[in-house]
C-alpha cells in the first residue's frame, strides 16, 4: 500500500509540472478559456480505491459530463474496484464546477457531488446508496486533451462504509 501511495502522490506531482512547464503550443492560444456551454468531455481514470470492505483495492473510473453553463456540468460516474475475492460497483450522477484558475485556461480545478448507488460482492452480494463528493485538477496537455486527478469521499451504506478513491487519469473535450 506504501508504494501505491507514493506512485500515485508521485504521477500527481509530475501532472501539475507537466502543466506549468508545458509550452504554449501544446495548449490553447494565450486567451482566455473557450465557452464550455452545450459541450461535453469524458475520461477515464486508475488508482486505489482506499479503506473499502476489503481494505485498499485497485479502481477504476469513467465518467462523461455535459456542460449546463460554462462553469457548472452534470454526468455519470461508475467506479470499478477489485481485488482477487472483492469487487464493487459504484454509479452516480455527479454535478460538478469547474474554476478557470490562469488566464490561458489550462488549469481547471473543480468541486463535485453526486448520488447514486454501490453494488459489493465477496461472495456475498450487497447493494445500496452512494454519495461520492470531492474534486479534482486538469492540466491541458493537447487541445482537448486533459491529464486529471480525482479525489473523492465515497459515503454509503454498506455497514456505514466510507471510503477514499484517488484517480489518475486523462479527459477528452468533444
Amino acid at each position: 500500500m506504501k508504494l501505491t501511495a507514493v506512485m500515485a502522490l508521485s504521477l500527481g506531482l509530475l501532472m501539475v509540472g507537466v502543466g506549468g512547464l508545458a509550452q504554449p503550443a501544446w495548449a490553447q492560444a494565450e486567451s482566455p478559456a473557450a465557452d464550455r456551454t452545450g459541450h461535453g468531455d469524458f475520461g477515464i481514470g486508475f488508482g486505489p480505491l482506499l479503506s473499502t470492505e476489503s481494505g485498499s483495492i485497485m479502481g477504476m473510473e469513467f465518467y462523461a459530463d455535459y456542460f449546463l453553463t460554462n462553469e457548472l456540468s452534470v454526468g455519470p460516474l461508475l467506479q470499478i474496484g477489485f481485488d482477487s475475492g472483492y469487487d464493487q460497483e459504484g454509479g452516480s450522477v455527479q454535478l460538478k464546477y469547474t474554476f478557470d484558475l490562469t488566464e490561458n485556461g489550462r488549469v481547471h480545478p473543480n468541486l463535485q457531488g453526486g448520488l447514486g448507488i454501490i453494488h459489493a460482492s465477496d461472495g456475498d452480494n450487497q447493494t445500496d446508496f452512494l454519495l461520492p463528493l470531492g474534486g479534482g485538477i486538469d492540466v491541458e496537455v493537447a487541445k482537448r486533451l486533459f491529464l486529471n486527478t480525482t479525489f473523492l469521499l465515497n459515503i454509503t451504506g454498506l455497514n456505514n462504509e466510507t471510503y477514499v478513491s484517488w484517480f489518475f487519469g486523462f479527459r477528452v473535450d468533444i
